[in-house]
C-alpha cells in the first residue's frame, strides 16, 4: 500500500504537488493518523495543519503552505 499527501489550491481546487511517503514509515504513519484498524489505511483523509507538520518531520521536509488545502490517500 502507497500513501500520498495531495496539496490542493483552495480558490482553483486543483491538485499542485504530490508527496510520497516511503512504505518504511508506514508504522510512524499509523500513529500520526492515529488508525487502530487495519481498513483505516485504505481510506482518503483531509489533513489539519497539525498534521500535515507532523507529517513534515516525518519527512523530513516543508510542504504546508496555508493556500492549499491537503490530502492523504493511499494507492494498491
Amino acid at each position: 500500500m502507497m500513501h500520498t499527501i495531495s496539496a490542493f489550491d483552495k480558490t482553483t481546487e486543483l491538485m499542485v504537488f504530490e508527496v510520497e511517503i516511503p512504505v518504511k514509515n508506514l508504522p510512524e504513519l499509523k500513529a500520526i493518523m492515529a488508525w487502530t484498524e487495519p481498513e483505516d489505511e485504505i481510506f482518503g483523509y483531509d489533513l489539519s495543519s497539525e498534521k500535515i507538520h507532523r507529517l513534515e518531520e516525518l519527512l523530513g521536509r516543508k510542504i504546508y503552505d496555508q493556500r492549499y488545502d491537503f490530502q492523504l490517500s493511499s494507492y494498491a
